[in-house]
């Protein structure tokens, strides 16, 4: 024997639907946000948090080119700096160039990918000879004055070393590659932060 149903159709349509569409929103609510709620990405450097955000500058490329910091907030940067006349500098784009070729296997982020040296040296056929070495890579310099405030803001002082920052799009400093790591860990560092780099930028409104 069935008990007779004492709510009208038209209820028991409108629950189905009402129960159909919080299914729905909740289910978009979790996509969009639970990622949010995730970890970070362990990365054997140093993460940047919050991300930095690089100051105005104008430098130049090794051709004469202007180059400033919406030209650097464009795509994904390895970011370096170092004399070129010496064996820091040169160090440094030799780290950069082994990070490119080590995340050859990930082409969304290798395609965007860029190589900055900013070099503190003033010997413009050696920045030129340098830039040719890839289209990827970038020689810039400029006034003293520009480029110690640029080291400061980025909170590399004086030091002279061939660690490397990791610069989103958007000009957000995420990573500190230390000197002490090898290619194969900054590419391994480099593939997570870009995997992960929607916990680490800031949210868009």
């Amino acid at each position: 024997m069935f008990l007779r149903n004492r709510h009208p159709l038209w209820i028991r349509l409108a629950l189905i639907l009402a129960a159909i569409s919080l299914f729905v929103l909740a289910y978009q609510w979790g996509n969009q946000y639970q990622p949010r709620s995730a970890a970070p990405p362990v990365i054997g450097g140093l993460l940047i948090r919050p991300p930095a955000s690089l100051p105005e500058f104008e430098l130049r490329e090794a051709l004469g080119n202007p180059f400033g910091q919406q030209d650097l907030s464009q795509g994904w940067t390895l970011l370096a700096f170092g004399d070129l006349s010496r064996a820091s500098g040169q160090l440094a784009v030799q780290r950069l160039i082994d990070v490119y070729n080590r995340v050859a296997d990930e082409r969304p982020l290798r395609k965007q990918l860029r190589l900055v040296l900013v070099t503190t040296g003033d010997d413009s056929t050696v920045s030129r000879d340098f830039a040719g070495l890839l289209p990827a890579l970038k020689i810039l310099g400029g006034e003293a004055e520009q480029i110690e405030r640029l080291r400061a803001d980025i909170g590399l002082g004086g030091a002279e070393t061939p660690a490397i920052f990791v610069v989103a799009p958007g000009g957000y400093v995420l990573a500190f590659l230390p000197e002490t790591q090898d290619g194969a860990q900054m590419a391994e560092d480099l593939k997570a932060i870009h995997a992960g780099s929607d916990l680490l930028l800031p949210e868009t409104p």
